[in-house]
């Protein structure tokens, strides 16, 4: 199913910056620098984020004098809603219109099956009272942090495409506030793995995060948020420095550097005995992991000679990383093939042996090109 949604914003709004591009710590500073009151900050932030509104005249938490001012030198919606298509599986990929680009930006929300809010720890951000049963549904959102992608993974749809753009903190954010407009609730988890090297857009995903686990704005848990990078390993420090309780995740994809190297150029910046190093060396609170991605190529990264490679790298780092195995999804313009099911299945078992818990990727939207490394911005 396709649905188209709103006209594209005017050129005369889009050198104005978006209410969501400001943290919490920074409207105060915008309310001054605009003539009023800091605290006028804590009443934005209340109309934002408490429930998303439609348009800043629905901020009533403000008077109607600095609704009308805001209106003139800012808007809301730094992006606009083009389609949506739902995937056979449930799985929807939103396409957004960003003002000055022909590449569109995508996010895919995947809703899931009913859960025990007990049972599995979950934290809502401002809904902690689920009525009825105590069950409800865990919703994932995967964000974009740019259009396209200057890394170039040679199995992935969006590192084909290039970089067309930087996204602006209030572009990232909007992602998720526009979701809880479309659905009526937040995601109970957020993937940085849409569109982008995370880390290449490091301020802007650093302020959304900042406002993502707000408690004056989503107020989200950060254990809630999983910032994935092709292996830009010293920013990815400063980023888990800033926000310690985040996940992050690493695309490894293969046991050795030369063919790393043929599969991800960023190899020859970020090798692996990098990667190993960084883990090794980063300070992770009790029970925490981080979390290597391993894109199953069938033929290529998961012969016996590589998996054996693979098993001896990952040995040392048993206790700190997980693994998840994403078998590879068909895109146009890309030369490779999905192992077989069942090797997907003998390579869970042997890195399960190392004591690693190991996952094998429920890979949703396959259908809609929804579904890990085919984002491609509508091309």
């Amino acid at each position: 199913m396709i649905v188209t949604d709103m006209p594209l914003p005017d050129k005369t709004r889009r050198q104005q910056r978006s209410l969501y591009d400001f943290t919490p710590s920074e409207l105060g500073s915008f309310f001054l620098s605009i003539g009023d009151k800091p605290y006028r900050a804590k009443q934005l932030l209340e109309a934002l984020y408490s429930q998303p509104i439609g348009s800043i005249d629905e901020a009533t938490t403000l008077p109607k004098f600095l609704r009308e001012r805001l209106s003139e030198i800012a808007v809301l919606a730094p992006i606009t809603l083009r389609t949506t298509v739902t995937s056979k599986d449930g799985t929807i990929k939103h396409a957004y219109e960003v003002p000055g680009s022909d590449i569109l930006l995508e996010s895919v929300w995947m809703p899931s099956e009913p859960t025990d809010l007990e049972s599995a720890g979950v934290t809502r951000p401002r809904e902690s009272k689920v009525p009825g049963d105590q069950k409800h549904k865990r919703h994932t959102l995967c964000i974009s942090s740019q259009l396209g992608c200057a890394v170039g993974c040679r199995f992935c749809a969006t590192g084909h495409l290039g970089l067309h753009g930087q996204l602006t903190t209030g572009q990232i954010v909007y992602q998720v506030i526009h979701a809880r407009i479309l659905y009526g609730a937040w995601p109970d988890t957020i993937l940085f793995m849409g569109m982008g090297e995370a880390m290449h857009n490091f301020d802007a995903v650093s302020s959304a995060t900042e406002i993502l686990t707000h408690p004056d704005a989503v107020g989200m848990s950060p254990r809630r948020i999983v910032v994935s990078t092709a292996g830009e390993l010293e920013r990815l420090g400063a980023f888990h420095r800033k926000f310690p309780r985040t996940h992050l995740a690493i695309s490894l994809n293969a046991p050795s550097d030369s063919l790393r190297t043929h599969l991800m150029p960023l190899n020859d910046r970020f090798n692996l005995r990098d990667i190993r190093a960084f883990i090794e060396s980063i300070e992770l609170s009790h029970g925490d992991r981080i979390t290597l991605e391993y894109v199953l190529l069938g033929g290529i990264n998961d012969t016996p000679e590589q998996v054996n490679k693979l098993l001896r790298y990952l040995r040392p780092l048993a206790g700190r990383v997980k693994v998840n195995l994403i078998p590879f999804n068909r895109a146009s313009g890309l030369d490779y093939k999905p192992s077989y099911r069942e090797r997907a299945h003998e390579i869970q078992e042997a890195i399960k042996s190392l004591g690693i818990r190991v996952f094998i990727r429920r890979n949703r939207g396959r259908d809609t090109s929804a579904a890990c490394g085919q984002l491609a911005g509508g091309q």
